[in-house]
């Protein structure tokens, strides 16, 4: 079959009705953790009693541990032994974009979500699920949206969206944070990522916006759990170089613009879950 050649579909939206169908019936929650034996629990279990009342015929919550050196290995695989829906994947290297990429090839879900172990926002993940979309960002920078967080992380998270936008030619205003992924159409780009650490995102973003697929925002309040462990202002010139080279390295990439042939995906049987 001949790929179809597409543009760019970006689109802003207000949160749908409460009476909207979902767009999927079964959910992969991906979270990629390091370090997080003091809120692993807590998270999982959050995130669990979000999603049980949610219509879904499948679900699972993958923890992607990267190369922890505290208990967090342990407790996930407590968590493991103790809830059918979790399952953990191990990776020695502490690496945030190898740890989502494995979380999404191993996914099985129709619809995956990404969060972090300290920032998520059910809502969102119920409000996106019932998205006419591809691919739905939680847009932190978007009006009607609310960022709680320091303002050293606001300027940053802005002045971030903003390079991205010009380095990468792209609209969408967020690549990082929390984003629903449709698996069959976002699968044959996950796989051609090359990018990891703090910009496996933003790659997997660009190529789906050069790539056509319809990219939905929404607007969302942003507030921290805890305070960030990372030093935000010292990786700007890791990031700022890795932009870079990105859009080098894509070039080709970006000027042919190729919605992905849809992957045929399998979903397990299960049983529905109750409301």
């Amino acid at each position: 079959m001949t790929p179809l050649t597409v543009e760019h579909d970006l689109e802003t939206v207000v949160r749908p009705s409460q009476d909207a169908p979902l767009t999927a019936r079964s959910l992969s929650v991906v979270i990629p953790i390091f370090n997080e034996q003091e809120i692993l629990r807590q998270t999982v279990t959050t995130v669990l009693a979000g999603i049980r009342p949610l219509d879904l015929q499948f679900f699972e919550i993958l923890l992607c541990e990267n190369g922890s050196q505290d208990d967090t290995l342990q407790i996930a695989q407590q968590l493991e032994r103790e809830i059918a829906e979790v399952r953990v994947i191990v990776l020695e290297e502490a690496d945030y974009g190898k740890a989502m990429r494995a979380g999404f090839l191993a996914s099985r879900g129709q619809a995956v979500v990404n969060f972090d172990a300290d920032y998520y926002d059910l809502d969102f993940l119920a409000s996106a699920l019932k998205v006419d979309g591809d691919i739905v960002v939680a847009a932190k920078g978007l009006a009607g949206s609310e960022d709680a967080r320091v303002i050293t992380r606001r300027v940053v998270s802005k002045s971030f969206g903003w390079l991205v936008r010009h380095i990468l030619n792209v609209k969408v205003t967020e690549t990082h944070g929390m984003k629903l992924w449709h698996r069959s159409v976002i699968a044959p780009l996950v796989l051609q990522v090359g990018s990891s650490k703090d910009i496996f995102d933003t790659e997997l973003i660009a190529r789906a916006e050069w790539s056509g697929l319809a990219i939905r925002e929404l607007p969302i309040r942003t507030e921290e759990l805890r305070h960030s462990r990372s030093g935000i202002v010292r990786r700007i010139p890791r990031t700022m170089v890795g932009l870079v080279q990105m859009r080098f390295r894509l070039r080709a990439v970006h000027a042919v613009r190729i919605r992905p042939e849809l992957v045929t995906m399998s979903v397990p049987a299960a049983t529905r879950i109750a409301a």
